[in-house]
């Protein structure tokens, strides 16, 4: 004799969940018996880190940056989606300056606070100079160590702020003498140009 729809329902429901109690607390057996065979990583734990690399190629990590490689183009700061990157330098050499590709920067900063790991500030760069690393750890007792500084791979200090202030100016300073050195280069170049006209004219005048 069949059984009502309704009771075999039942019985089915309570068949399914002893099912799952016991596939569940196999897992649970199997590890009390090998420990060996967890997966799960305790954070900060000492004793059980993994002694293999364990994040894949392709993790989006905490960003670095390949300094030497940078061409201070912009271009990841402005394809970045929350404006969390911020980059001052100059094509013109200053004191205390890291040098790029033809390029001398005084500030290249991610906020990590706002950053949505996206990868958006990495594909479009021509140099393929700036990453996602292995590094995911973010923890931090202040929101103002969440701000790094690329260009020392540490957090954007007091110092930092002060020197990129006094880089500011030091940029001014040399933009404004550069422009300054190649209009009299022009200027220059312009008067031997019109002396050598002068002196073919001359030339021919007198042939």
């Amino acid at each position: 004799m069949a059984l009502p729809t309704a009771l075999s329902d039942y019985v089915k429901k309570i068949g399914d969940s002893a099912k799952a109690i016991v596939v569940g607390m196999g897992v649970t057996w199997r590890y009390m018996v090998r420990p060996k065979e967890i997966i799960t990583i305790e954070y900060g734990s000492k004793n059980r880190a993994p002694t293999k690399r364990y994040i894949p190629d392709r993790h989006r990590g905490i960003h670095y940056l390949e300094t030497e490689k940078c061409i201070h183009c912009h271009i990841c700061e402005k394809a970045c989606p929350v404006d969390c990157i911020e980059m001052d330098g100059s094509r013109e050499a200053f004191e205390g300056s890291w040098q790029g590709d033809g390029t001398f920067m005084s500030r290249f900063t991610l906020d990590l606070n706002k950053c949505i790991f996206c990868n958006l500030c990495c594909e479009p760069c021509p140099k393929e100079c700036i990453h996602m690393g292995q590094e995911f750890d973010v923890a931090s007792y202040s929101r103002a160590n969440g701000v790094k500084n690329l260009l020392t791979d540490q957090p954007w200090s007091v110092d930092d702020r002060a020197r990129e202030s006094e880089a500011l100016e030091l940029i001014a300073v040399v933009e404004v003498e550069a422009k300054e050195r190649k209009k009299r280069e022009r200027e220059a170049k312009k008067a031997a140009k019109e002396a050598e006209k002068k002196d073919n004219d001359g030339d021919k005048a007198g042939s």
